[in-house]
């Protein structure tokens, strides 16, 4: 026997599987051992009950429940409820073993991973160590949680003086390693991964080591060390995080937006990636891609603990938004798909709770339809109190605002979330954290608003009437300035190709030469109709590129 009879008693285990063969195949092991006090549920609501209730020292939950990832969701939501103390495990189990899966709860990750179908002696081992480690590293894992970091170095290296500890002692460094990140101290952390990888080649101090150099500013040596990540597959996804991580330091968001894309599809489960994705999408006014990523999000929730309100609001926000600048055979259906999400918001909750954000999004779809009057009745009845409002929501009010005209009221919308993001934005939030980069969005967008008075498509119309007028300088501001709202719109590229055509050639070169080069990179990666084929052909012949 591993374990004392006597701890093994008091020990309160939660069993969570949608399988009837599930109860029988991990109680009886579980009570050969001598475990007494087993509480099993067969759906996440139902544990959430239970966790709420009375704590529990260990959750053993399957990673497929109603749906094929509802566990992991399920996990997810735990942490974000803050309703795992630092004392009890969590293992994951499943009867499939796919790198898919693996991956998915590596990037979380539990406490353990258990394959079924389940070895008594093994699930006795993988307790006692899950049990172990939790009750010895509890105090640094309570401090860790209170910023206390030099209290959590002093706990941790409590636990590494002890040889009884000697099976927790990968943990435990890995653990030091993340703290030193967390206090910044990125010398005295590089110095110990850098230690760590002198003796093994582990994966978590590469990572550990990277991070270091990026917050040191060696970016060139930082980059070399992921691109050797991203050749191994089981540092894949981490490896194009922090790729992201360098280009959102340097404000390159279309590039950070692709290295994430490429996370994703290593991980197309994890739903912190996505919505990471999903936040450089909307920098970047990718919407086509937002649009995408929001679609995907929403079809891997459905009927699962991640479906929410918030994923269809963000799925109406991203086809308004893509509508904007989108050719015309294609606002049909975006628009369509648009409705039917918001049809479903109202059909799905409690429309009362969202009604506000409701009217926003009623207002802008209004506005898109050329039905300005309506879209202005329903902006008048925006309320003024805003504090009830999530950040994304008063963005898209901010939107809503400028398109009908009221301009002043969308900028000191925008000094309003400007002023409520410092607040929340603090020295251990990283660069791809959800608060960092709506921080970005925001001044970003406000920015953009001061400068830029226009919508896209009006912009494009004003652009279209200064060419055909001959006046180029001003249609190459105008068309320039569509092309920073939507960077990625076909019709906006070859207008601005046109337009430099017929500039005269001691026109700043430098500038226009990289005009050329984005637009040409944008052309190259769309499909195009036979008419665009046919117009940037011609044009990359008189522009001689």
């Amino acid at each position: 026997m591993i374990m004392d009879l006597a701890v093994i008693t008091r020990i309160r285990i939660l069993i969570i599987d949608n399988v009837v063969s599930a109860k029988k195949h991990f109680t009886s092991p579980l009570e050969q051992i001598g475990f007494r006090d087993i509480q099993y549920v067969e759906s996440t609501s139902r544990a959430l009950l239970a966790i709420e209730k009375l704590p529990f020292d260990l959750i053993i939950c399957a990673y497929s429940i109603q749906t094929e990832h509802d566990g992991l969701y399920f996990y997810e939501q735990l942490l974000q409820l803050k309703l795992l103390n630092s004392k009890t495990g969590f293992i994951f189990t499943s009867t499939t073993t796919s790198f898919e899966i693996i991956q998915s709860i590596v990037d979380l990750p539990p406490d353990d991973f258990i394959a079924k179908p389940v070895d008594t002696q093994k699930l006795e081992k993988r307790i006692h160590r899950v049990y172990k480690k939790k009750q010895r590293m509890s105090a640094t894992c309570e401090f860790i949680g209170q910023q206390k970091y030099n209290s959590a170095l002093t706990e941790v290296d409590k636990v590494l003086s002890s040889q009884s500890n000697r099976e927790l002692f990968p943990i435990a460094l890995k653990t030091k390693g993340d703290v030193l990140l967390l206090s910044q101290r990125y010398t005295d952390a590089g110095a110990f991964f850098t230690s760590m990888l002198k003796v093994q080649a582990l994966s978590w101090a590469e990572i550990g080591f990277i991070k270091c150099l990026i917050a040191l500013d060696q970016d060139d040596e930082a980059e070399k060390k992921i691109i050797n990540l991203a050749c191994k597959r089981e540092t894949k996804t981490i490896a194009y995080e922090l790729l992201a991580v360098l280009h959102v330091k340097h404000s390159k968001f279309n590039e950070a937006l692709e290295s994430t894309l490429m996370a994703t599809e290593n991980s197309p489960k994890n739903f912190k990636l996505q919505n990471t994705a999903r936040l450089l999408a909307k920098l970047s006014h990718d919407h086509e891609t937002e649009f995408d990523i929001t679609k995907r999000m929403l079809t891997f929730a459905k009927n699962s603990v991640k479906e929410s309100p918030e994923l269809y609001k963000n799925a109406v926000r991203a086809g308004i938004d893509y509508a904007m600048s989108a050719k015309p055979k294609q606002l049909h259906d975006i628009m369509n798909a648009t409705k039917q999400f918001l049809t479903q918001l109202k059909k799905n909750y409690v429309i009362e709770e969202h009604a506000e954000e409701v009217k926003v999004m009623q207002a802008r779809i209004l506005y898109l339809q050329n039905e300005s009057e309506k879209a202005l009745e329903i902006v008048e009845q925006f309320s003024r109190d805003n504090s009830f409002m999530s950040d994304e929501a008063l963005i898209d009010k901010a939107k809503a605002l400028h398109e009908i005209g009221l301009k002043d009221d969308a900028i000191a919308l925008y000094n309003v979330l400007e002023a409520r993001a410092q607040k929340r934005i603090n020295y251990i939030d990283g660069q791809l954290s959800d608060v960092s980069l709506l921080s970005t969005l925001i001044s970003k967008e406000k920015l953009e608003k001061q400068r830029i008075q226009l919508n896209p498509t009006e912009l494009n119309k004003e652009g279209i009437q200064a060419f055909n007028n001959g006046n180029f300088a001003k249609a190459f501001e105008i068309f320039s300035q569509a092309s920073a709202l939507m960077p990625k719109n076909t019709a906006i590229a070859l207008n601005l190709l046109h337009v430099i055509s017929k500039l005269q050639m001691n026109t700043a070169i430098s500038e226009l030469g990289l005009h050329v080069s984005r637009n040409i990179n944008v052309l190259e990666q769309k499909k195009l109709s036979f008419e665009q084929s046919q117009k940037y052909k011609k044009l990359r012949n008189l522009l001689n590129v």
